[in-house]
């Protein structure tokens, strides 16, 4: 079995709606100057999982999967995945897959505090553990990566 996303194991952190006042501190947030683009178009994907989109080519390969969004603010993968899915790109050779991840707090996004939009209930990059994803606990952010999980568990490549 693959592990979702590699990280230090988290599993008896405490839960929070947003960053800590201690985890900020000294912590200035700069306004973001991009565009956050309207990723509407892409919420009905082909793969069953919204906004999670997979394309083959007829010759084998691998399965590569892009991810962006791991938290809501850091648009540049939410810009970047969706100019590549605008632009039509397929693989020559076995599978692409474009996923945004963690579509609950992008769509929280405010460009003046990007801060309060990272994540809705807890970092994502801390719930791939199985001990997370096979448990009990519920958050937004295990919703999202349980949905993930079996297309994850496909991909050659992350």
């Amino acid at each position: 079995m693959r592990r979702f996303y590699r990280s230090a194991d988290r599993a008896g952190a405490p839960l929070s709606a947003a960053p800590s006042a201690e985890a900020t501190r000294g912590f200035r947030a700069t306004p973001v100057e991009l565009d956050a683009p309207d990723l509407s178009a892409w919420r009905s994907a082909n793969t069953g999982i919204d906004y999670v989109w997979s394309f083959s080519a007829s010759a084998p390969g691998p399965h590569v999967m892009l991810a962006g969004l791991m938290h809501g603010n850091e648009i540049c993968g939410a810009i970047a995945l969706e100019r590549l899915l605008r632009a039509g790109l397929r693989p020559a050779r076995g599978t692409l897959t474009f996923a945004f991840c963690n579509i609950a707090a992008y769509q929280h996004f405010n460009r003046l505090d990007p801060v309060t939009s990272r994540y809705v209930d807890e970092d994502m990059n801390r719930v791939g553990d199985p001990l997370a994803l096979e448990g009990l606990r519920y958050s937004q952010e295990l919703r999202r990566a349980r949905a993930l999980r079996p297309l994850i568990d496909t991909v050659d490549y992350l």
